[in-house]
């Protein structure tokens, strides 16, 4: 290994991707442009100030359910479901990260390795909810075949792609698999404190516990975004492209749920819940070019889908 004290030149250091200020970073020993032991033409591992082995020692597992304390309105239980749905992801959130270029990132591959053990126990206790309540078993939508194809080529089309889009990009790509994951995961704690309210007893004490493990979680998909994309215009842009449509945060690797339209418009009622997701995208949009708001984009949508939807319903009632 090679260590490089050399340090940049100030322009670099004081002028973003969109040309705004980024402020100094002092590199410890060691480091370049927040690598460490690398050289700067041939860099090798980027390091944040997030402490990996203190999350991985610290990850936590199940959260107990009193089952027999639990009691859910039809709608709220509804629209939990759908957020189970989405907690219970992580299997494929991973697969579509790690069959990529960022399964060379070390420090990202161990992080992940605790942060899906984490959702599954998170994705488990809104399941223990769910069938402790009556109205759990609900039926849903049927896919449509768009919803179809789009499952299909996640599941057989993507993970042959994405190695050869990785080769080809390499290292920026990355910084768009950050940016996503911060953004979604930041979409989700806002959905879920969005529901809080309309849960009591024990369900609103396990959907808090919920809320509260993801915090370490969007730090560290925060943190390792904004480095990158502040490090560099290619990462910046590449974030950028990740964000942009058709990709949606609340989906299953951007395959749309049934419910969704339905469901994002219950969750999203109040105008407090919907700023508070304008502010959770801020966190990333700010430092990203044309500025990005996926998930305020995604929820306006589901209005929009919901509003046709009753606007139909009354024509063929004669309403």
């Amino acid at each position: 290994m090679v260590t490089n004290n050399a340090t940049r030149d100030v322009t670099d250091v004081d002028r973003g991707p969109g040309g705004g200020s980024v402020p100094d970073v002092e590199h410890p020993p060691g480091h370049v442009d927040g690598r460490l032991f690398s050289q700067a033409e041939h860099p090798t591992v980027l390091r944040t100030d997030f402490d990996v082995p203190e999350y991985l020692a610290g990850a936590r597992g199940r959260i107990p359910v009193t089952i027999d304390s639990v009691d859910l309105a039809e709608d709220t239980a509804r629209d939990l479901s759908f957020l189970w749905r989405l907690e219970n992801s992580a299997l494929a959130e991973t697969r579509a990260v790690l069959a990529s270029w960022t399964a060379n990132e070390a420090r990202i591959t161990a992080f992940i390795t605790a942060w899906g053990y984490e959702r599954y126990w998170l994705a488990r206790a809104l399941r223990d909810l769910l069938e402790a309540a009556p109205a759990s078993s609900l039926p849903r939508p049927r896919p449509t075949l768009t919803m179809r194809l789009r499952g299909s080529w996640v599941e057989r089309g993507l993970p042959i792609l994405a190695p050869v889009v990785g080769g080809i990009v390499k290292e920026p790509l990355t910084a768009g698999h950050m940016a996503r994951l911060a953004i979604q995961e930041g979409a989700l704690q806002v959905a879920e404190n969005a529901l809080l309210p309309r849960l009591q007893g024990e369900a609103a004490s396990v959907l808090s516990e919920v809320v509260k493990r993801r915090d370490e979680i969007i730090r560290f998909f925060r943190t390792e975004a904004i480095a990158r994309i502040t490090r560099s215009r290619r990462e910046a842009v590449t974030a950028r492209l990740h964000l942009a449509r058709p990709w949606a945060p609340l989906r299953v690797v951007g395959v749309p749920d049934p419910d969704e339209a339905r469901a994002l418009t219950s969750i999203f009622a109040a105008g407090a819940d919907r700023r508070g997701l304008i502010e959770s995208d801020a966190n990333i949009g700010r430092y990203v070019p044309l500025t990005s708001k996926p998930s305020v984009n995604q929820i306006r949508a589901a209005l929009g889908t919901n509003r046709r939807t009753d606007a139909r319903t009354r024509r063929e009632n004669g309403v």
